[in-house]
């Protein structure tokens, strides 16, 4: 998104003096205003989204195509993940339900799948903020709590951070560009003293909502991978016995 046009009789100093005073005078909720007007010009909308799928695939460091994914985010906290290996020949899926999450790994080519495993309910709750945070397009979802840190630079960006913290231990920090307020990066804590970088490369228009295209992973200052997203649907239909845990 081009910057704003700037009036060319202010002086530099009194143009940084502006800048300055403008960037102070935000808080949290000033700047998830400005960026969901980025990325939808009904924010309204946003509200009424309940469900979204993502198809794509994942480019290791050197360039290469390896792993295939289907994510699906529904309301009530459910989150379906889905990854292939290069040759479809493999399956991993983790899924949340809102109240308890699962893995299982299936052999495609056999039509043989393991038991499913349930997951620790620490991890469980972890999933679910995930998904509601990402149904919640930058407002502070339910059990949430949105913070506004001190003003900083990330990847040659001016921005705005916010911290999005949930009961369950999931947090992320969200970095918006203090000019355009475009998202430019999310930061997720790995540990007290690391985290994974997830910068946005690229975005695409679906059904009027602005979303990643490409999204770079940077793992201690060092690209790690990048997701790509082929096929984004918004609102679709997305059959909830994908949530119910499997019985054999």
């Amino acid at each position: 998104m081009a910057s704003p046009v700037r009036l060319l009789t202010l002086t530099a100093v009194s143009l940084v003096a502006f800048t300055a005073q403008a960037f102070a005078a935000l808080d949290a909720d000033d700047v998830i205003k400005k960026a969901r007007g980025v990325i939808a010009k009904d924010t309204g909308f946003l509200d009424r989204v309940t469900s979204i799928h993502y198809e794509g695939k994942v480019i290791d460091a050197d360039g290469k195509a390896g792993q295939s994914f289907i994510i699906e985010i529904a309301a009530g906290g459910k989150r379906r993940e889905l990854r292939y290996d290069k040759e479809f020949t493999v399956e991993i899926s983790v899924v949340s339900n809102g109240l308890e999450a699962w893995s299982r790994r299936a052999e495609l080519t056999t039509g043989q799948s393991d038991s499913a495993k349930p997951l620790p309910h620490e991890i469980a709750e972890r999933l679910s903020d995930m998904a509601r945070s990402d149904l919640a397009f930058f407002k502070g979802s339910e059990g949430g709590k949105v913070t506004l840190k001190n003003s900083s630079t990330v990847e040659g960006h001016k921005v705005y951070s916010l911290e999005y913290a949930y009961k369950s231990g999931y947090k992320s920090i969200r970095h918006f560009d203090a000019e355009t307020f475009a998202l430019v990066a999310t930061d997720i804590p790995q540990s007290d003293t690391t985290f994974q970088r997830q910068v946005e490369e690229e975005t695409m228009l679906v059904d009027g909502v602005r979303v990643a295209k490409k999204v770079s992973i940077r793992q201690d200052g060092k690209v790690a991978g990048t997701f790509v997203f082929d096929k984004v649907i918004i609102n679709g239909e997305i059959n909830q016995d994908s949530f119910a845990f499997p019985v054999r």
